[in-house]
């Protein structure tokens, strides 16, 4: 019976594929296109409707952090060397030059620019790191954010007035900063001793940056630049950041409760 015939190459074929696929050879071929299709999938993944794109940025190496690989922070006979709001040594501005190269080539596209803000730290490294880094990105709007200075611990987190930033910044807009706008402990003077270092406690930084969080929230914009400080970055994430590491995710993925550094 024809049909009959039919019918047992049908079945042979079936079980002759089944065994094929199953062999070791296929089976690892098979895991590898799919792992390849994953991990596509994966780096297609962007931020939800509700969610963001993050950019973390570190600053590059700057005067204090040279000086501190020699100088260990509360090592024996520590003293602050009074680098009051540090600025990028040689290697810092390379650094950060580099990672405009890097940027380039990952959020420049034909149709223009991947990153729809830049939003920065009023201290001198990280306003300098992001001239650097997104230089050639002059379309992308850059919004000086005092929430996300560094802890101060040193005369190096210590900040300038506004009117000094101004001139050496003009393309950022210093308005909205306090003449005296980082931590400044109970001083209720007009800060003539502005130059007293004062550690900021660790709730009021943590406290600060869970604002910084809602704001993020509460932006339009879909992918945010973020240049920041290693504290702020490691409290944020509880990644331990490079001078001009950058690190890209999303604003869920960060640490449901903010911790500073050592907590």
């Amino acid at each position: 019976d024809p049909r009959m015939v039919a019918l047992v190459c049908m079945v042979w074929l079936s079980l002759a594929a089944a065994q094929a696929l199953s062999s070791p050879r296929v089976a690892t071929v098979r895991s590898r296109v799919l792992s390849r299709a994953q991990g596509r999938r994966g780096a297609a993944c962007a931020a939800t409707p509700t969610d963001k794109n993050l950019i973390l940025i570190r600053h590059g190496e700057t005067e204090m952090n040279s000086w501190l690989h020699r100088n260990p922070y509360r090592s024996n006979g520590f003293k602050d060397p009074g680098f009051y709001d540090t600025i990028l040594n040689q290697n810092g501005i390379a650094q950060a030059k580099s990672l405009n190269d890097k940027l380039r080539s990952q959020l420049m596209t034909d149709d223009g620019c991947d990153v729809d803000v830049v939003m920065v730290s009023p201290l001198t490294r990280t306003l300098q790191t992001a001239d650097y880094a997104f230089h050639g990105f002059e379309d992308t709007p850059r919004i000086v954010n005092p929430m996300i200075r560094e802890k101060l611990w040193l005369s190096s987190d210590v900040g300038s007035h506004p009117s000094k930033l101004s001139k050496r910044f003009p393309h950022y807009d210093f308005t909205s900063l306090e003449d005296y706008w980082w931590y400044k402990g109970d001083c209720r003077s007009e800060l003539a001793d502005w130059q007293i270092v004062r550690e900021e406690p660790n709730h009021k930084f943590v406290a600060r940056l869970e604002a910084f969080r809602e704001e993020l929230e509460q932006r339009p914009e879909n992918t945010i630049a973020v240049v920041a400080h290693w504290g702020v970055l490691n409290a944020m994430t509880g990644r331990d950041f490079r001078n001009c590491e950058s690190h890209r995710c999303t604003l869920s993925a960060l640490r449901k409760k903010f911790r500073a550094p050592g907590e």
